[in-house]
C-alpha cells in the first residue's frame, strides 16, 4: 500500500513540476468557463494543497495560470453570449441550470455587478452569467471589471483552502491532497448555501413588499 501511494504522490509531483502544468491548467480552467462540467475547482484544490505539503508547483504561478485561464474562458464565453443563448434558453426551466438561469436573471438587472462577482464561485451561474449578459450585450468594461474582482477571489480562496490543508497535513501528502480537496468543496457549499439563502430571502421580502 505504502509502495502505491509513494508511486502516486511521485506522478503527481512530476506533472505539476514539469512546465507544461501552469499552461495545463490555464486551459482546463478556461474550458471549464466555457463547459462548466470541467471540475477545476478540484484542481485549484488540489494544486494548491500539492504546493502546501510538497512546495511544488510554485503557489505563485499557480495563481497567475488559474486567474488567467478564468479571464481568457469568461471573456470568450460573454463574446459568445449572442450564439450559445439558444442553448441556455433550451435548459430544462426545472433543472440546476435552468433555476441558475431564473437567479441570473432576476439579479443581473438590479445588482449585476454582485451577481457577476458571486457566480463565479457557482460553476453554472458563470457559465450563465457570461452567456447572458454577453447576449444583452452588457457594458464589457463593467463586466471585465466586476469579473476580473470575481475571478480573483475566486483563485485566492481555491488556492489559498488548499494550500493551508496541505500544509497542515504536510508530512502526509496524499492525505494533504484530500483534505485540501475537502476543505476547498466545505467552501464551495457554503457559498452556494449562502446564496441560496439569500435569493430566497430576496423573494421572501419582494413577496412582503408586493403585499
Amino acid at each position: 500500500m505504502t509502495e502505491v501511494v509513494d508511486s502516486l504522490v511521485g506522478f503527481l509531483e512530476q506533472l505539476m513540476t514539469t512546465p507544461v502544468f501552469y499552461p495545463l491548467l490555464s486551459l482546463l480552467i478556461t474550458l471549464d468557463a466555457l463547459c462548466p462540467l470541467v471540475p477545476s475547482e478540484t484542481v485549484l484544490n488540489l494544486s494548491g494543497a500539492f504546493s502546501g505539503s510538497q512546495g511544488v508547483p510554485d503557489i505563485r504561478w499557480i495563481f497567475a495560470a488559474a486567474a488567467i485561464g478564468a479571464l481568457i474562458g469568461d471573456n470568450l464565453c460573454f463574446m459568445l453570449g449572442g450564439r450559445l443563448i439558444r442553448v441556455v434558453n433550451q435548459l430544462d426551466p426545472d433543472s440546476r441550470a435552468g433555476k441558475t438561469i431564473e437567479w441570473v436573471r432576476s439579479n443581473m438587472n438590479k445588482r449585476a455587478g454582485v451577481t457577476i462577482i458571486v457566480a463565479r464561485f457557482l460553476p453554472w451561474a458563470r457559465w450563465v452569467a457570461t452567456i447572458v449578459l454577453g447576449s444583452v450585450r452588457y457594458n464589457w468594461f463593467l463586466f471585465f471589471l466586476y469579473d476580473t474582482i470575481g475571478v480573483l477571489l475566486w483563485v485566492t480562496i481555491g488556492v489559498g483552502v488548499g494550500y493551508i490543508g496541505g500544509a497542515i497535513m504536510s508530512d502526509y501528502p496524499l492525505l494533504a491532497m484530500v483534505v485540501g480537496v475537502i476543505l476547498g468543496s466545505l467552501v464551495g457549499l457554503g457559498i452556494q448555501k449562502l446564496q441560496q439563502n439569500m435569493a430566497e430571502w430576496n423573494d421572501v421580502r419582494r413577496g412582503v413588499s408586493a403585499v
